[in-house]
């Protein structure tokens, strides 16, 4: 699938963020999540504008969730400083989005594609929740940009598994989302739909997103991901995949560790 520049475009036009591009930069420094009294991640520390495809690699356990949520004010830090474009995330919560596992039981609520895309209107909508044509027109454009035209009056339960994803990227792009965070989009995709969601990161990386994507099948690394940051409950390396993404790294990536700290 390819997305047409004029579609990137539209969104570009139509979207009211009123930062200039190069200011997105994404800071992270000396990061420290707990979960209660238990370290999940610390020692994290890298900094990346738009433009970029971030793979988050790691075991399980090894805190990729836990960054993301952190990323998206979804849990506070415990120390470190945590910014995107010079502010903390959690003021402008609607630049980020965070797309976790599709959950299947999703698919059981009575929506379209469409009515999925124009949730990512409503914190654009104002004091009165008033439907604007600049709202639809936001949605038609996400519709077009992911290819979902002929799609959008389809119930969820209708779409494949790389559809819905598509749908819900959709939805972060009507949101105007600068940074998209996700979570084992590829899990449980076939082959095509894999090489369908990876050609879409590249455009959207090309267009100006920031995208950070937990991934696990390093076969597929080099050639989704323009950067890697690699955890084990700490940073062990950040980089561009070329530099990075090294047997020794990802031996320090995978090592066994103990459990998390009590504090």
């Amino acid at each position: 699938m390819e997305l047409g520049v004029k579609d990137c475009e539209s969104l570009t036009h139509l979207a009211s963020a009123g930062q200039p591009m190069e200011t997105h930069e994404l800071f992270v420094e000396d990061l420290e999540v707990y979960y209660r009294n238990i370290c999940a991640l610390s020692g994290v520390s890298f900094r990346i504008g738009c433009g970029h495809c971030v793979g988050l690699l790691g075991q399980n356990g090894a805190g990729k969730s836990t960054l993301m949520k952190s990323i998206a004010g979804l849990i506070p830090n415990r120390k470190g400083q945590l910014l995107w474009c010079g502010r903390a995330p959690e003021s402008q919560r609607g630049e980020i989005a965070y797309l976790p596992q599709v959950d299947e039981g999703e698919r059981q609520f009575p929506m379209t594609v469409r009515g999925l895309v124009e949730l990512g209107r409503f914190p654009h909508l104002g004091l009165w929740k008033r439907w604007r044509s600049l709202d639809d027109e936001v949605v038609d454009a996400a519709l077009e940009t992911l290819k979902l035209q002929d799609l959008q009056s389809r119930r969820l339960f209708q779409l494949s598994g790389g559809q819905l994803q598509r749908a819900h990227i959709a939805r972060a792009l009507a949101q105007e989302a600068h940074v998209l965070l996700l979570d084992e989009p590829f899990a449980g995709l076939d082959e095509p739909s894999q090489q369908i969601l990876g050609d879409l990161f590249h455009e959207l990386a090309g267009h100006g997103r920031l995208l950070l994507v937990c991934h696990h099948d390093l076969k597929q690394v080099p050639e989704l991901f323009d950067h890697v940051l690699l955890l084990n409950r700490e940073q062990v390396a950040f980089g561009p995949t070329e530099e990075v993404f090294t047997p020794e790294n990802l031996e320090r990536c995978f090592a066994k560790r103990e459990a998390p700290a009590h504090v």
